[in-house]
């Protein structure tokens, strides 16, 4: 099989001018920062700018959707470290969002969970705030324009931090608003937002504010990448099969490795939710493992709304096979389930477009298998060296590499090559 072109692309930050169609695959992040008294940057509020003739998946309402894509695009597309320079993150959400855990995907120690203080009569979404606090979640409240009413006393029992939106409440009432708020809410920061004018910073120091965001210090920033899409039936089928109250790691793990564009997925959830890990993933399923069930609940959710095509069937196949041949020529049983990543890791390149350097730098992958990825070195790059000269019909390379092994490589290939079919067809009936 002979050996694709890769093109290149780089991530850029500009504002996007105009509407875009679906076929561009860019997304867009906006990221304003927010300031302490200092005018230090201490967090960026999260926002999503997509494009707004996008429809949202079926099923979903729009703001649901703007809050999938948002989380999809900072956890799966950027990773959360590299979006907010370690730094937290305000993420807009609402009770239908929090109902679903989808919060669980996002990393508690990175962002804040930013509710609406003017909806909900009912106070459902108390009840799924207070679950995400449990969970070690902080909440930020805003839009609070009745704090008497028992939703708002309840919500402000919960904020971490308040927002005020200083353009909306008038100068002579503010002064009071804040004192207020010290007493309803004692333990939580207020923050300043629609900071526009130089008298409205002034008179938000003066009364104590503790952070500010506005248009007075910073516009906010649009950032823009080339989407990485994930096949829809192998995020669907995985979306199916953790529903499954019996649901094994090792049947996920299956379905993870039918298409690399999930795996990589996976592995970048596990970067972004779990930085400062003490060891390096080997596999697959070691990911599985660290990430849990719910975990990978969550994930499968995100990922199907993230679903466009049924593109790069054949390079999936492709990535299937070396996966399958690499683990099973490797002749290192300690090595197997890292022979299986780099093989089914290594058509990346040609999926999304971008240097395999750069996309190995967005995963927590052990050193063996990102130096076979990215340079072709160590004895996994051997072993997919030897697997590439069998694709391409190189038998002089193939003797090279792996003397005398021409007839196990062959029986080897077929097995490979049943088992992806068998796999592929699986999860297309799904």
């Amino acid at each position: 099989m002979p050996m694709m072109d890769v093109m290149t692309e780089t991530t850029e930050f500009a504002r996007p001018t105009g509407g875009s169609s679906g076929a561009d695959q860019t997304i867009y992040i906006g990221r304003q920062p927010i300031f302490d008294r200092h005018r230090k940057t201490v967090a960026y509020q999260l926002m999503h700018r997509g494009t707004s003739d996008a429809p949202a998946p079926d099923g979903i309402a729009p703001s649901e959707a703007t809050t999938q894509q948002l989380v999809e695009h900072t956890l799966l597309q950027w990773g959360v470290d590299k979006l907010l320079n370690g730094k937290p993150g305000y993420v807009h959400v609402d009770s239908v969002f929090l109902a679903k855990g989808l919060h669980l995907t996002l990393p508690q120690h990175q962002v804040v969970l930013e509710i609406r203080g003017d909806i909900d009569p009912d106070g459902i979404l108390f009840v799924h705030a207070l679950d995400a606090k449990a969970a070690g979640y902080r909440m930020a409240l805003c839009h609070l324009p009745d704090r008497q009413h028992h939703t708002a006393v309840d919500l402000l029992g919960l904020a971490d931090v308040v927002k005020v939106d200083v353009g909306a409440v008038p100068e002579d009432q503010l002064e009071r608003t804040v004192k207020a708020l010290r007493i309803q809410a004692p333990f939580a920061q207020l923050m300043a937002e629609r900071v526009e004018e130089l008298h409205q910073y002034r008179s938000a120091m003066a009364l104590g504010f503790d952070l500010f965001e506005g248009f007075f210090f910073a516009q906010p920033e649009v950032l823009s990448k080339s989407a990485r899409t994930v096949s829809s039936t192998a995020a669907i089928a995985l979306l199916a099969e953790v529903q499954s109250p019996d649901v094994s790691i090792k049947r996920l793990e299956q379905l993870v490795v039918a298409d690399p564009t999930l795996a990589f997925r996976l592995l970048s959830l596990v970067n972004s939710s779990m930085s400062g890990l003490a060891t390096r993933i080997e596999s697959v399923y070691h990911a599985l493992v660290l990430l849990g069930i719910e975990r990978v609940r969550q994930m499968a959710t995100l990922l199907t709304m993230a679903s466009r095509s049924k593109e790069n069937d054949e390079i999936i196949t492709l990535a299937a096979i070396r996966a399958w041949m690499a683990r099973a020529t490797v002749d290192v049983p300690d090595l197997e389930n890292s022979a299986y990543t780099a093989g089914l890791l290594s058509v990346l390149d040609v999926v999304f477009h971008i240097p395999m350097a750069e996309l190995v730098e967005d995963l927590p992958l052990a050193p063996s298998v990102a130096e076979a990825l990215v340079d072709g070195t160590g004895p996994l790059g051997a072993v997919l060296d030897a697997v590439r000269a069998y694709e391409r019909a190189d038998l002089h390379a193939l003797e090279r590499l792996r003397p005398g092994e021409l007839a196990r490589y062959l029986q080897v290939y077929r097995d490979a090559a049943a088992w992806a079919q068998e796999l592929r067809n699986q999860i297309n009936a799904g």
